[in-house]
């Protein structure tokens, strides 16, 4: 039979078990995707050599929200410019012969690429994690007429600037001034006449109409 003092011991380690592994909770984890505790923990908050993520040093009023955002964006510009990249190889097809078409549309693709690693250069800048998703591929490889293809064009371009206003308000509603700002200036606004332009190309290709009228078009210096 044990004696009791064995017993109130052996109670007492009970209880405190689960008080020693909760407190190695890292108090630096900001993402609930990382594991709460490293094998070789070896001490209370020390988070130096543990592979639990820490939040970066440079972090500061950056919103898990914006940031995630951000990454939306980035994949939303990566997934435009892979239609681009479709389109501009449709017209330069041989079938197609439109190389003034193959070239803007090669051209467009180029800038989509270049504004999705801005954003990812800024995500680490403010101390966020870059986390690309899949890119949906276009929804088809055929795109008709130059005037067909600027249409949708057009709609991308809305669609873009759609996007950058909703990221542009989630910065604003955590207060997070550089972002709000950065967003305005180097997208929305180039996005605003980005869109007035090729609205007048499509203008412009409506007025020549298709066949003789659309390859005239398809030699100006913009194309």
């Amino acid at each position: 039979m044990q004696h009791p003092a064995h017993l109130l011991v052996a109670a007492l380690l009970l209880l405190l078990a689960p008080a020693s592994s909760s407190s190695k909770k890292d108090h630096y984890r900001f993402r609930s995707d990382t594991p709460t505790e490293d094998p070789e923990f070896s001490g209370e908050d020390n988070y130096f050599g543990n592979s639990i993520t820490p939040a970066s040093r440079c972090r500061h009023n950056y919103h898990e929200r914006t940031e995630n955002a951000i990454n939306r964006q980035i994949n939303l510009f990566l997934h435009v410019g892979y239609v681009y990249n479709s389109m501009a190889y449709h017209f330069g097809r041989c079938d197609v012969a439109l190389p003034g078409f193959n070239t803007f549309f090669k051209q467009m693709a180029q800038e989509q690429r270049e504004k999705s690693e801005s954003l990812m250069t800024y995500q680490n800048l403010r101390g966020g994690l870059v986390t690309l998703q899949q890119v949906t591929a276009p929804a088809t490889s055929e795109w008709g007429t130059g005037l067909e293809a600027m249409h949708r064009a057009l709609e991308l371009e809305k669609s873009l600037n759609q996007a950058l206003l909703e990221l542009h308000m989630v910065a604003l509603q955590h207060e997070d001034i550089h972002a709000a700002t950065l967003i305005q200036t180097n997208f929305i606004n180039p996005q605003v006449e980005k869109i007035f332009t090729i609205s007048q190309y499509i203008t412009n290709l409506e007025r020549v109409g298709p066949g003789l009228g659309e390859y005239m078009f398809d030699k100006l210096p913009q194309n």
